[in-house]
């Protein structure tokens, strides 16, 4: 059986999950119905596991022959961000640098966003219920859903959260690690806040962190930088790391339609 595999593509301030089948590993040539997605200067980041060890590497397209891609590995990515669970994940991230003077304000704001999260009635709800609990399946299932609808009303009424000094930038991969995104000018601080809410299957979360900034590479008008969540709970890490674990099942199931 041919293995398929999955690549990472980002161009400018987008990125695309592509899905291909591999063909030979010497030299790495994958057939991929939509060749037409590895744009020139486009980044492609592929992760490989054999015999249990993980690598990342970064990708060049040597030649595209009748949908049959061939690559030069020109990169191995010797980072914990990608060694561990992440997703492409286009998303609005509001972000604030961070220096000597507003560090304390920040610091304290993220932690008041995610103590309010942490408790809300949906997470104490969901830690003392499980659908999956036999006894009283019914009434729980009941409970977990209008709390979720409940959820919903409430955040569409709820006005956004106005952080002051923040811009939006547009994340492209989500580790529960920390999180790439895009952005059109040079961030000279070392560190910045960083808040977003995502919309999960059963209603709404949002957490918020300060996180070292570090820039990647550049693409097309757009430098990549990579934030690492420095004073994440771990409550709020399993939530993200259960969020891209649902998100890669559906990615998977509309790959393989």
């Amino acid at each position: 059986m041919q293995k398929r595999v999955k690549l990472s593509v980002i161009k400018d301030n987008l990125i695309n999950a592509v899905y291909g089948v591999m063909v030979n590993s010497n030299p790495l040539t994958i057939h991929i119905e939509q060749v037409d997605i590895l744009q020139d200067n486009s980044i492609i980041i592929f992760p490989e596991t054999i015999d249990n060890k993980r690598n990342i590497y970064i990708l060049t397209v040597k030649e595209i022959i009748e949908n049959n891609a061939v690559f030069e590995k020109i990169n191995n990515i010797d980072d914990i961000f990608f060694k561990n669970h992440y997703i492409e994940f286009s998303h609005t991230f509001s972000i604030a640098e961070i220096n000597n003077e507003n560090e304390v304000k920040y610091r304290t704001l993220a932690a008041n966003i995610n103590r309010q999260e942490l408790n809300s009635t949906a997470s104490r709800l969901k830690e003392v219920f499980s659908r999956d609990e036999v006894e009283n399946r019914e009434i729980i299932t009941f409970l977990i859903d209008i709390n979720s609808k409940l959820d919903e009303i409430l955040y569409l009424l709820k006005p956004k959260e106005n952080i002051a000094g923040a811009e939006e930038y547009l994340s492209l991969i989500l580790s529960d690690e920390g999180f790439l995104f895009a952005c059109q000018k040079e961030i000279k601080c070392e560190k910045i806040f960083v808040y977003t809410t995502i919309r999960d299957s059963g209603g709404f979360f949002s957490f918020a962190a300060i996180s070292m900034v570090e820039k990647i590479m550049v693409s097309g008008d757009y430098i990549i930088y990579k934030g690492i969540f420095t004073d994440m709970s771990f409550d709020t890490q399993d939530k993200i790391i259960k969020y891209i674990f649902r998100l890669e099942r559906e990615m998977l199931k509309e790959a393989n339609k």
